[in-house]
Formats: C-alpha cells, sequence, structure tokens
C-alpha cells in the first residue's frame, strides 16, 4: 500500500502540491464529473463521491502510484473561499508514467505547467532507487488532439519520444493514438544511451 508520506510537499508561486488523501474525495468529484475533463481517461465521467473515494483507494493500494493533488494558495490571483480546496491532480500514475488533471475552471491559466515545474523535482528525488526503484525517465502520455497538454509537456522539457498507433482503446472516442513524451532526468545516463 502507497500512502505518501504527508510531509512530501512542493510549493510554486501560485500552488501547493501535496499527497493525495481521502479527504480529496469531493474535490476529485468535480474534475472527474466533467466530461471534458474526463474525455482522453479510460474512465467515464462520474459524479458519484464514492467512486472517487474508490479510485483514492486504488491508488493507495497499487505499489507504482504515487499521487498528489493541486491546491490554489489563497495568495494567488482569482483564490476564494468558496473555490475547491483542490483545483487539480498530478503524480506518477504509474511510475515512471506521470500524469496531471486541473478541474476545468481551470484550465489556461499556466497551472498545469506551474505543477508539474513544481511535481518533476519531487518524482526524480523519489525514484533515485531505494526499495521504490530508480527511473531515468519520466514519461507523459498524451492524445494527439490535446495540443495544449502537448504545450505543457514541452514547456516543462519533455520531448517527443515516440507515437504509438491505436494503442488505446477510449470509452468516448475509441481507438487512438498516444503521443509518449520523456523527460531525462537531470544529469542522468539514460539520455545519451536511448537517443
Amino acid at each position: 500500500m502507497v500512502v505518501v508520506d504527508a510531509t512530501i510537499t512542493a510549493r510554486t508561486e501560485r500552488l501547493l502540491i501535496r499527497p493525495l488523501t481521502m479527504e480529496d474525495a469531493e474535490d476529485i468529484v468535480l474534475m472527474r464529473s466533467h466530461p471534458e475533463t474526463m474525455k482522453h481517461t479510460p474512465l467515464l465521467p462520474s459524479d458519484d463521491v464514492e467512486k472517487s473515494r474508490a479510485w483514492i483507494q486504488g491508488c493507495f493500494d497499487r505499489d507504482n502510484c504515487w499521487n498528489f493533488v493541486v491546491e490554489l494558495l489563497p495568495s494567488a490571483p482569482g483564490a476564494s473561499t468558496t473555490s475547491p480546496r483542490v483545483i487539480g491532480m498530478i503524480g506518477a500514475v504509474r511510475a515512471p508514467e506521470v500524469g496531471y488533471m486541473l478541474n476545468h475552471k481551470y484550465w489556461g491559466k499556466g497551472y498545469a505547467t506551474e505543477a508539474l515545474r513544481g511535481f518533476i523535482p519531487l518524482f526524480f528525488e523519489h525514484f533515485a532507487g531505494g526499495p521504490q526503484g530508480r527511473f531515468e525517465y519520466a514519461e507523459a502520455q498524451t492524445d494527439p488532439e490535446l495540443v495544449a497538454s502537448q504545450h505543457v509537456l514541452e514547456k516543462v522539457g519533455f520531448k517527443l519520444h515516440e507515437l504509438r498507433e491505436k494503442d488505446f482503446d477510449n470509452p468516448i472516442l475509441g481507438l487512438r493514438d498516444t503521443l509518449v513524451y520523456r523527460l531525462y532526468r537531470p544529469g542522468g545516463e539514460g539520455r545519451a544511451a536511448s537517443e
């Protein structure tokens, strides 16, 4: 069972990245219920908070899942007491694969780029050896249609690694191609060997 140590956090100018907890289910369901947010995921939209709790428990039960939430800091422009506490999720969903998702109300404001920049150092520090293993790169997968997501990855330093044709059976869109991006560990040996 993997429950991320509560002391592992990152803070950016506008965001706090902290471990996912069961108490986040009410805010997670706000993302998981929105059709556009879920369109390119393996899950159908759902407004059932119990399904969100089950999903969180599933994250805790998998050894290769290391998930965090993204909170808008109270001092950030646009923050209010009526906003959801959690505006997004980020993490190693199946390490070394990383991913993120934001509440649709917070799209287009640079939060995804900021969160990913804050998370990547945590990822490489955590997966630097020991019982959780070591990864020489972080990998992100996206649909060719998600140009904004590709721009986020590129701004953080990810490079297109490969195109996998018709490898993802999306429950809404059917069989889809996948763009695979990689970001190598700073100073890592894996970069030269794989390029």
